[in-house]
């Protein structure tokens, strides 16, 4: 039996189509005005709709330096204006609530996707603009502008991003590791995107209104952003309190790349999780403010998924609005910004309505539609849901805090045992299942690149046209499941979750994509390579392939990736949210890769860069052992920070090491084995060193990285060196002979050794710092 914190919101931030702060945009939404107009910032002559919500009047110089607009992107932008406003409005500064007990989490669908713009070309990119794209940059750029040290994460999970991205936010302050986080979404207006929704024939000519007659979406741009924290710190201070996030759910359509399931099984079954984990009933539910685009496909699979969880009755009777037609479609700020306005409303008792509206479409006219002006409503739980591209749903259930308040600050939660029950990798030395320890011995260095080929690995798991990233991906979390010695029924089943980790996504198919752009024109954009786009895409795939329905997200890191999805798997599962979850991470290599890389300066590493996939099976222990499945090692305990910069690399890596150790209940003199994972940049390499030989350098225990056998992969290396330490574990206990053939790859490694808990740290490029123990299963 375990507790969490009870979470709640006590500062609120956006600009966005209707205004550049909040009383701004929540003045225009009572007057019922809209932000969508005619598009001023590119050309749009060429396509179906001239329709957008732009945010007006922005001028980046009063907001930022000079210094400050040559680093940040207009997605980070967005996102740092947003979430000043947040933090001012809670009246608490940041030395007093401690930046390294402070972290972001940021939910963006696009990321810097208008500093490729800004040279419209994917050949001979300078390095400043180019190194502002990968999408972690927008999350760490936030954390970086407010020196903040706690968790920093990046959820690409498209237009469900920011709302999965509050989702995590409230875990981390949940389960201690964080005091107060930062968390929203960002996106800025795309001549890209837009062109892609132009070719897939779902923007609408005037401006949207869902649920209406009228079909198509009117995209927008913009951020929003929380500060959540502890009920107990809010009381404690005197605190403003919005609104309580209860809980939330996650899961995959398993469907198609862009279309929701018809019937709405997904945000269905995010739904009933996000009612699960907020622990009420659904007839508690009082008003949802829904992901309603516009488009048939998603408002009437919505509308069904609902009716079908809530019955036909108390659904005719839930109140039910979309609110993009006050400020568009904002992608991966869409749920963020969309939260944050229902919590405007509510404090004038008012629920958002949806603009424009003429009469219900066919499929919605039971549906008790919120329309044209703002309704005098109190509810006390409400719902706010989002769907994505890929196929993954997110659902929020949160408390209005004027209709009922709570004064018992934590909450009781039964906690389960997590451990690995399943291992695949994918990688120049080969594809396998489980053990990988002769691999270790090999003195041939990694060469790019990848032979692994899907279609002849199992021609059923193959798609024409599918990218390298994605391959890779499938065959080996697929080589996970074949490890745990489940069969496609089993996986169904047992609806598995699955996070996936990347840092760019599929960059082979972004250029083929952006080269017909920027060659021949917006109007000539690619529907078969623009769905590529989206970072979440491959989780997608991944969970349409392999039938995973459970909870799913995917998300950035820039050198964390797979590690971030071993923790999310790993409190999905100590929660008992989820049974059994995949964890895993992929790389690929393409020019355009190549060429961010000399941006960031991964160029300067002494790895040779990498790609492949890893994944890892994680399963409930007692389940595991119930169903006689394999056990290689237990998660016992994780710790996570943020650098920032190169004066915080020993204190931040060493409260990585520190939280995960005091999680397992564990002191340093415990730990029998280190392994250690970074770029090795020549400017912090011997800090990162420095750090772990300062903490373990006594004890003369085994400390390696790995990454001159497996190169460096930016998304994978550190979930790499899990999986090895899993496998150590596991073959030191179970005297496997391929640990003795691996026992001369050091002098401080012993055949004779057994090994009860290791640690595994990864640090990334800009400091993002993870600690995970893994133990033997006693």
């Amino acid at each position: 039996m375990g507790t969490r914190k009870r979470v709640v919101v006590t500062g609120i931030g956006i600009i966005c189509g209707l205004g550049n702060n909040k009383q701004e945009v929540l003045a225009k939404m009572k007057e019922n005005q809209t932000g969508i107009a005619k598009m001023e910032r590119f050309d749009t002559s060429k396509f179906i709709s001239q329709m957008g919500a732009e945010v007006k009047a922005y001028e980046a110089e009063s907001y930022f330096s000079p210094d400050e607009l040559a680093r940040y992107d207009r997605c980070a932008q967005y996102a740092i204006i947003a979430a000043q406003e947040a933090l001012e409005d809670t009246h608490v500064s940041l030395d007093s609530a401690g930046r390294d007990r402070m972290g972001v989490a940021l939910g963006t669908c696009n990321g810097g996707i208008n500093s490729l713009e800004v040279q419209w070309t994917v050949e001979g990119l300078d390095k400043e603009n180019t190194a502002k794209y990968p999408f972690f940059q927008q999350g760490d750029a936030v954390a970086k502008h407010f020196d903040l040290h706690g968790p920093v994460n990046t959820i690409n999970t498209a237009c469900a991003a920011s709302g999965n991205a509050v989702g995590f936010a409230s875990d981390m302050v949940a389960e201690g590791y964080a005091d107060m986080m930062l968390a929203g979404g960002s996106d800025p207006m795309s001549i890209s995107v837009y062109a892609g929704f132009n070719v897939l024939q779902a923007l609408n000519p005037e401006p949207c209104s869902p649920y209406n007659i009228r079909y198509g979406l009117s995209l927008g741009e913009g951020a929003a952003f929380v500060v959540l924290e502890s009920l107990e710190s809010a009381l404690q201070r005197g605190a403003k309190i919005y609104a309580e996030v209860n809980g939330y759910g996650l899961s995959s359509d398993a469907y198609h790349e862009t279309a929701p399931e018809p019937e709405g099984r997904g945000i269905q079954h995010a739904v009933e999780l996000a009612l699960k984990t907020a622990e009420i009933d659904k007839t508690q539910v009082g008003y949802i403010n829904t992901h309603g685009t516009g488009t048939a496909a998603n408002d009437s699979a919505e509308l069904f998924g609902l009716r079908k969880l809530f019955g036909e009755e108390q659904f005719s009777k839930l109140p039910i609005s979309s609110s993009k037609a006050y400020f568009g479609h904002n992608l991966g700020a869409a749920a963020a910004i969309e939260y944050v306005t229902t919590l405007l409303a509510m404090q004038q008792g008012l629920l958002p309505a949806t603009l424009h509206f003429e009469a219900p479409r066919k499929g919605s006219e039971d549906a008790n539609l919120i329309v044209n002006s703002m309704r005098e409503e109190k509810p006390e739980f409400f719902l706010c849901n989002n769907s994505a591209f890929g196929g993954h749903n997110c659902s929020i259930v949160s408390r209005n805090w004027k209709q009922n308040q709570a004064t018992d600050t934590e909450r009781s939660r039964n906690h389960s045992r997590v451990v690995i029950s399943g291992m695949g990798m994918v990688h120049h030395h080969g594809y396998e299942t489980g053990s990988i320890l002769p691999w270790l011995s090999r003195t041939d260095g990694p060469v790019v690149p990848c032979e692994f080929d899907l279609k002849a690995y199992d021609k059923n798991l193959y798609e024409r046209r599918m990218n390298s990233l994605t391959q890779f991906s499938i065959g080996a979390t697929h080589l996970a499941l074949q490890d745990a010695g489940w069969e496609e029924a089993d996986v169904s089943a047992s609806q598995v979750g699955l996070i996936y980790g990347t840092s760019r996504g599929s960059l082979q198919s972004a250029q083929k994509y952006l080269d017909i752009i920027f060659n021949k024109g917006p109007e000539f954009a690619s529907g078969i390579y623009f769905p590529d786009m989206v970072l979440n895409s491959t989780a997608g795939k991944m969970a349409k392939k392999l039938k995973l329905k459970g909870y799913g997200t995917s998300l950035s890191t820039g050198g964390n990736d797979g590690l971030m999805s071993a923790l999310y798997g790993y409190e999905t599962i100590k929660n008992n949210i989820q049974t059994y979850c995949l964890v895993g991470a992929g790389d690929e290599r393409s020019e355009l890769s190549a060429t961010i890389d000399r941006a960031l300066g991964l160029d300067q590493s002494p790895f040779q860069l990498s790609e492949g996939g890893a994944s890892l099976l994680l399963s409930n222990l007692e389940s595991a052992q119930q169903n006689g499945m394999k056990v290689y090692a237990e998660l016992s305990g994780f710790g996570l920070t943020f650098s920032a910069s190169e004066q915080e690399v020993e204190k931040q890596l060493h409260r990585a090491v520190n939280t995960a150790l005091e999680h397992a209940g564990l002191r340093v003199e415990d730990v029998d084995f280190v392994l250690f994972s970074s770029a090795g940049l020549p400017h912090t390499a011997g800090l990162e060193q420095d750090a772990i030989d300062s903490m373990f350098g006594k004890q003369n225990i085994p400390n390696y990285c790995f990454n001159d056998v497996f190169g460096y992969g930016e998304s994978t290396s550190a979930l790499y060196h899990l999986y090895v330490a899993a496998d150590m574990i596991s073959s030191h206990q179970n005297q496997q002979t391929a640990w003795q053939e691996v026992a001369a790859a050091g002098e401080s490694l012993s055949a004779n050794q057994r090994f009860q808990h290791g640690l595994v740290v990864g640090s990334s490029i800009n400091g993002n710092n993870i600690a995970v123990v893994v133990s033997a299963v006693n």
